[in-house]
């Protein structure tokens, strides 16, 4: 074997070494599994617990964004959980301007298609639901939902392992926010002191907190002011 040959075959050698240790340093990319993120904004115990889930490690590698400082390629992933869905969140999410780590990264999960489970517990809105104006908590609602219609799947936290390695979801119920009845509206009254009380008469006087029109004993109500104020909900009382 001459010179340049056993270079030849040092540097071959060296290079399969070179890619031998680079698998063994990065065995995700190595193991075959598909990548699973949890993402959230804060540790805590239950993202820890489905992030060392030893049912989840079956089939995927499990990360977690937070201490990877966020720095994450979304397109390694297959799955995410993402935790802590703050009113915040829900908001930047579903009107599309994501500029925290925490929903960019969200966002860049939708954008490519990814499959999203939310635990139900995690979603802040529901623990307003017993406080809060339900015209408030519908339209907060309503941006959920469009991010259920985007992919994101809200199930309870029991459920939540099925549902990414089976496909089994357990639908989650929204609470319901409380009934919150009108005040009543005191009617109001009017006098007309015309001897003949015609439709124009009425109509001068009407507003809709009108709901009692007094004429004088010996007024004359036409048939179209009565016509007008039936149509109305008012009614025409005579002094005695």
């Amino acid at each position: 074997m001459d010179f340049n040959m056993l270079v030849d075959e040092i540097v071959a050698r060296v290079n399969a070494k070179i890619e031998a240790c680079d698998c063994a340093a990065e065995p995700c990319a190595c193991d075959g599994k598909p990548g699973l993120l949890i993402l959230t904004q804060e540790h805590g115990t239950v993202c820890h617990e489905k992030l060392e889930s030893a049912r989840l490690q079956e089939y995927y590698r499990t990360e977690c964004a937070l201490m990877k400082d966020y720095q994450c390629d979304m397109a390694d992933y297959e799955a995410v959980i993402l935790f802590d869905l703050s009113i915040d969140a829900l908001t930047r999410l579903a009107g599309g301007v994501c500029s925290t780590p925490f929903t960019a990264l969200a966002q860049k999960a939708i954008l490519l298609g990814k499959k999203i489970f939310v635990p139900q517990e995690a979603v802040e809105l529901f623990s307003y639901a017993e406080t809060v104006p339900s015209a408030y908590y519908q339209m907060l609602l309503d941006k959920l939902e469009l991010l259920k219609q985007s992919g994101i799947v809200v199930c309870p936290a029991d459920s939540l392992e099925d549902a990414i390695l089976t496909g089994e979801v357990k639908a989650a119920c929204a609470p319901a926010a409380p009934k919150q009845e009108a005040a009543p509206v005191a009617g109001r009254e009017e006098t007309i002191s015309k001897r003949v009380v015609t439709e124009r008469d009425l109509a001068a006087v009407y507003d809709r907190d009108v709901t009692v029109v007094h004429v004088g004993k010996k007024a004359i109500v036409t048939d179209l002011a009565r016509e007008y104020a039936a149509g109305r909900g008012v009614s025409i009382l005579k002094d005695s």
